[in-house]
């Protein structure tokens, strides 16, 4: 598949995103409340994606989901779903300490741009949405003008 979507045989959405001022859980909280924030966020993220989608751990506290045949809009609706929801819920962390966070998202389509062009750009939007005062969802720059 993920052979197929680097040629850019189908559309497809990348999303990126990360826990927002996740080393402050881990420094307020510990470690083991940082895991269970990110089992919690990548259980939420399942729930969120449609048969076919692919969440996968990127690194830390990132995620990157693959939406083939998204384009756009039902990538940033999924993205929209998925913000909104990790907003809401609740993290029960071991000790008994229940945690709310928020989440960064950035996302950029194809078939315009290979595998690695598309997690470049949907990196730097997930930097923008930080630098935006995070909790938000961002297009890759070239995208959100068209």
């Amino acid at each position: 598949m993920l052979s197929a979507l680097s040629e850019g045989a189908q559309a497809l959405t990348l999303v990126m995103f990360d826990v927002d001022h996740f080393k402050q859980v881990n420094d307020r909280h510990g470690h083991a409340a940082g895991d269970a924030v990110l089992v919690a966020l990548a259980s939420q993220a399942s729930r969120c994606i449609r048969g076919g989608d692919v969440l996968v751990r990127h690194g830390g506290e990132e995620f990157v989901l693959l939406l083939p045949g998204a384009g756009l809009a039902e990538g940033q609706e999924i993205s929209e779903r998925l913000r909104g929801q990790v907003e809401r819920m609740t993290v029960e962390c071991p000790g008994g300490t229940k945690l709310s966070v928020t989440i960064s998202i950035g996302m950029a389509a194809a078939p315009a741009y290979s595998l690695p062009e598309l997690l470049a750009r949907a990196d730097a939007a997930l930097y923008e949405a930080k630098r935006g005062g995070r909790n938000r969802v961002c297009l890759a720059a070239a995208q959100a003008e068209g």
